[in-house]
């Protein structure tokens, strides 16, 4: 089952969210992340939060749609997001995406990056899209479909770096080593039909970007 997160962050390219929608089996707004459906005029299962986000318009919508709702104290010790997480974890959800979790908060944008790793670390198939990223953490092995004017980038997030193999680049490697907080894995290119990464060791977030 596939579930799609919907947070507060920013979010412009309402196409693509409701293509994300109409392929999710199940959708929760994290607080604020309504005022975004409202503008679609589409429901989610689940609004969740401490609703300290969301506008009056949006309370109201809630309410005259009968939408169902988690309330969570204003104080707490996980964000909105993570806590949307959890709840589909719990429910057993083998793919979940997350839209609205990047913004102008970078601190937000930086733990809602890593929340990937949760799901990579149980299994879970998981992935951040935003106007212009899709965001995916990987330990093993990744393909990606060519998509014109595009890079990949490949940011290791593990202390020793990555090692890893890359085919259909312009820039291909052969168990070649991406040191922590090298900038060697940025901006390449897709040049075949569609781009292979194989990580050897080691945990790195890929980047699928536009300009």
């Amino acid at each position: 089952m596939k579930g799609l997160i919907i947070s507060n962050g920013t979010i412009k390219d309402y196409d693509r969210l409701k293509k994300e929608i109409d392929t999710s089996d199940f959708i929760i707004c994290a607080d604020g992340g309504i005022e975004y459906l409202i503008k679609l005029n589409a429901e989610p299962d689940l609004v969740l939060g401490d609703l300290d986000s969301i506008s009056q318009l949006g309370l109201d919508y809630i309410k005259n749609k009968s939408i169902q709702v988690k309330l969570f104290p204003s104080i707490k010790d996980d964000t909105d997001t993570a806590l949307a997480l959890e709840y589909l974890l719990d429910r057993g959800f083998d793919e979940i995406t997350f839209m609205g979790v990047t913004g102008t908060r970078m601190d937000h944008t930086m733990a809602n990056i890593l929340l990937l790793n949760t799901l990579l670390e149980r299994g879970v198939k998981g992935k951040i899209i935003d106007d212009n990223n899709i965001i995916q953490l990987v330990d093993e092995y990744l393909e990606i479909e060519y998509m014109e004017n595009s890079y990949v980038s490949i940011i290791p997030i593990s202390e020793k770096g990555v090692v890893v193999s890359l085919e259909g680049f312009f820039y291909n490697l052969n168990k070649g080593k991406i040191e922590f907080g090298s900038t060697y894995g940025i901006s390449n290119r897709i040049i075949e039909d569609c781009g292979k990464i194989k990580i050897h060791s080691g945990k790195a977030l890929v980047f699928i970007s536009k300009d």
